[in-house]
């Protein structure tokens, strides 16, 4: 479907009209809904609003994409591998309904893994013939984001993690030309080394063609996302350590971590929560930033005159920086006195919109004056919060400084929520969110570092506007989904995270009041379907959208205050707008769902 405009005049002759679009025609017998409505709003006229034009104009965007004849998606997120129980061999179907004979041919596959080398990846046909899309190749190269495609560069040429499109280790595509695309499509995960690690197969979609496709550049950078209406003006993401669940939230009392009880209570935390990839700081830390397994690569930094590492894929302050025009100093990080590791070189994100690293002289105590110190004063509307010394402590195998290490954490947390609801800029508006990177083992709290359990389970908890109050989730969720959820707050998209947005635990119903046809901007378009929905019966999912003088009522009322606000400088919609949120007062119009705030 091609961009196309409709313009509406209330002389024009009828028109046909797609299925679903509103139609106003004025120029009928002035009797019924059209007649009350322009008797209503007709004394308005006087003050040089000419509502029967404008009331009129519906823009109609529908971006013209190219798509292919079919496409057929799996979203097994199924593990395999070997190592912890798991199948070494991994299989998924789809079933593809349309009939038509295959001209061409895609296969997307979204594999997490540490180690690619180890996969072997077939695809099999409904009438049995099978091609080799992955054999053995990457070596320790993490993840596997391909599509694949006759016309993709030489399989292991590019990064497997950057989205390119990319030809079969074991021959063409073409294979399958000419056979019925109809019927059940089979792709098969082999781990050749299933004593290593585990995996997990995502997802994977089967793209049919009619006609032979091209792809003139198949490592073309996607675009960058649209912002999207934020939930919160500010978040503040607080990284513990090392901390053990059954020392914190975990614990039957959480006698170590009052005030985070507290929180948890008026809060969400998630049981269970974990690491499911490399239980180490150096991977645990990026992970958190950037929503995916993607790994690190190692580089000397010119900065810090020393090596260190940066993220293969970007890490979330550069999706807010980039989309949402965030600066550096409103993305601080506040990590101690260590070289940062940096975050990645993507070439639509990368250095430019990294965050501010600020280095302290180290330790929670030291890195809680420094934070405390940007809330009064620089007021970062992305800060990241890092407190290394619980991890520190029960390095040392001390019991007693590890529990303290833990209680002083807690502290400084309780202080900075207390910090920001009595700061006018951040009160209110803000979500914070509590997490680490590993724990540590379950028999022997020095270490940590393999797939225990007491190494995997790790704690979430989320505290702010648009968050569920008291409530414990026990929708299992790993680190990846943390970037996501945090870019969606604020408003962005994290592009290439492999991680979900955790919607589960943001209030149910949230709305952006105004915003009627719920493409994210307060426009005329909006006051035509509001009227649709009053006089035409045109079906609405958020009813609280169109309440936009907030009197829980849908009436004329609600039009005319938007028009005056778009053309005369009336004031604005009632709250939750210019944000994403709940009604706060309380109100009975339903909200089953609104697109720009899923």
């Amino acid at each position: 479907m091609a961009t196309g405009l409709l313009v509406l005049h209330p002389r024009a002759p009828p028109v046909e009209r797609p299925p679903g679009h509103l139609e106003i025609a004025p120029d009928r017998t002035k009797t019924g809904p059209w007649d009350r409505l322009h008797s209503t709003i007709g004394g308005l006229e006087g003050s040089g609003m000419n509502l029967e034009r404008w009331l009129l104009v519906l823009l109609l965007f529908a971006p013209g994409l190219v798509v292919a004849d079919v496409e057929v998606c799996a979203d097994p997120e199924s593990d395999f591998g070997g190592e912890n129980g798991t199948p070494q061999l991994l299989t998924s179907a789809i079933t593809v309904t349309d009939n038509f004979i295959i001209e061409d041919l895609q296969v997307v596959v979204d594999i997490t893994h540490p180690f690619v080398g180890d996969l072997v990846i077939d695809l099999f046909s409904p009438s049995g013939t099978s091609l080799r899309l992955h054999d053995g190749d990457g070596g320790d190269a993490d993840n596997l984001q391909v599509i694949y495609s006759d016309d993709g560069v030489a399989n292991g040429s590019q990064s497997y993690v950057s989205g390119c499109y990319m030809q079969p280790s074991g021959g063409e595509l073409a294979t399958f030309d000419g056979e019925q695309v109809a019927g059940l499509w089979t792709l098969a995960v082999f781990d050749s080394y299933p004593s290593n690690n585990d995996g997990t197969l995502e997802s994977w979609c089967l793209r049919g063609f009619e006609a032979p496709t091209t792809v003139t550049d198949p490592c073309a950078v996607p675009p960058v996302p649209e912002p999207k209406t934020p939930i919160v003006d500010r978040v503040v993401l607080v990284l513990v350590d090392g901390l053990r669940y059954t020392e914190g939230l975990g614990h039957p009392t959480r006698q170590y971590v009052p005030n985070m009880d507290t929180l948890a209570q008026q809060g969400v935390i998630i049981e269970p929560f974990l690491n499911d990839g490399n239980t180490v700081t150096i991977a645990g830390i990026p992970a958190i930033m950037n929503g995916s397994w993607a790994g690190s690569t190692p580089f000397f930094d010119p900065d810090c005159q020393q090596d260190s590492i940066f993220s293969n894929t970007p890490y979330v302050q550069e999706y807010v920086r980039r989309q949402l025009g965030f600066s550096a100093q409103d993305c601080a990080y506040v990590l101690g006195p260590v070289c940062p590791w940096r975050g990645s070189f993507h070439p639509s994100y990368g250095p430019d919109y990294w965050p501010q690293w600020i280095e302290t002289s180290g330790g929670d105590d030291a890195n809680w004056l420094v934070a405390q110190n940007l809330i009064a004063t620089t007021k970062p509307r992305f800060l990241t919060f890092y407190l290394p010394s619980v991890d520190s402590a029960g390095h040392s195998g001390d019991w007693d400084a590890y529990l303290a290490a833990i209680e002083n954490a807690d502290s400084i947390i309780g202080e900075l929520w207390t910090t920001l609801q009595s700061d006018p800029d951040y009160a209110d508006n803000t979500v914070m969110l509590i997490t680490n990177d590993h724990g540590r083992h379950t028999d022997n709290f020095a270490g940590h570092g393999n797939g225990c359990i007491g190494c995997r389970q790790i704690q979430l908890l989320a505290i702010g506007p648009g968050i569920r109050s008291g409530l414990i989730s026990t929708l299992e969720r790993t680190i990846p989904d943390i970037a996501p959820t945090l870019a969606r707050l604020l408003g962005a998209e994290a592009q290439f995270s492999s991680g979900e947005i955790m919607t589960e635990i943001l209030e149910p119903g949230m709305f952006l009041r105004g915003d009627a046809n719920m493409d994210g901007a307060l426009d005329l378009a909006d006051v035509v379907t509001n009227l649709g929905v009053l006089f035409q019966g045109m079906p609405s999912t958020c009813h609280a959208a169109l309440d936009n003088n907030d009197d829980n009522s849908l009436d004329v009322a609600d039009p005319i205050h938007l028009l005056t606000h778009l053309f005369q400088g009336g004031p604005l919609p009632s709250l939750p707008y210019p944000n994403c949120g709940v009604d706060p007062t309380g109100a009975t119009l339903g909200c089953a769902g609104h697109l720009r705030c899923d």
